[in-house]
């Protein structure tokens, strides 16, 4: 069952499920579509509640930190905590949340703040990106936790062939993450 639900500052898709829960971060526009549902498949196959988040940043003028913060704490205040995070290139701007994270499509080249934020965390973390995406560095990315780098694939993360693998990397994330009780 999926329920539209209203956070305030933006809308949200709550897939109901009764395991642990991940919020879903998605890139600047779009939700993020197919590359977020690649990432947070797995978990609803595996009885994850999942809250995609829907919005589009546009106004550039407000900062991007601030825009990811406010609409994930919204989302884990009507989740009642989280789990995980699945979070796709300007998501990339939650890295202060401290929650397990899937990082797809980070915004890792040339974001020099990111990059710190990512490595004040303590949680796991699971970068997949593309060969052929600027934002993507695989360097820093294996600095900072697990790989999935996929040869070809661009920041859209859209190829339909690369939804297995990163389907197993996520599961097999998810599979050895401790969880709140």
């Amino acid at each position: 069952m999926i329920d539209r639900v209203d956070l305030g500052v933006c809308p949200a898709y709550d897939y109901a499920g009764d395991g642990p829960t991940a919020i879903v971060l998605p890139g600047r526009m779009l939700a993020g579509m197919p590359a977020v549902y690649f990432g947070f498949e797995p978990l609803l196959r595996n009885g994850w509640r999942v809250v995609l988040l829907w919005w589009e940043y546009l106004d550039t003028s407000q900062s991007p930190w601030e825009f990811v913060r406010e609409r994930a704490e919204a989302a884990i205040e009507h989740a009642g905590g989280a789990d995980l995070l699945v979070a796709k290139s300007l998501g990339t701007h939650g890295a202060p949340i401290d929650l397990p994270a899937v990082w797809l499509t980070p915004l890792l080249a040339g974001a020099p703040e990111i990059v710190d934020a990512l490595r004040a965390r303590t949680a796991p973390s699971l970068f997949v990106g593309g060969t052929n995406d600027s934002a993507w560095d695989g360097a820093v990315a294996r600095e900072l936790g697990e790989v999935l780098e996929l040869d070809g694939a661009d920041h859209g993360l859209a190829r339909f062939e690369d939804a297995p693998a990163i389907a197993a990397a996520v599961e097999a994330f998810s599979g050895r993450l401790s969880l709140r009780a």
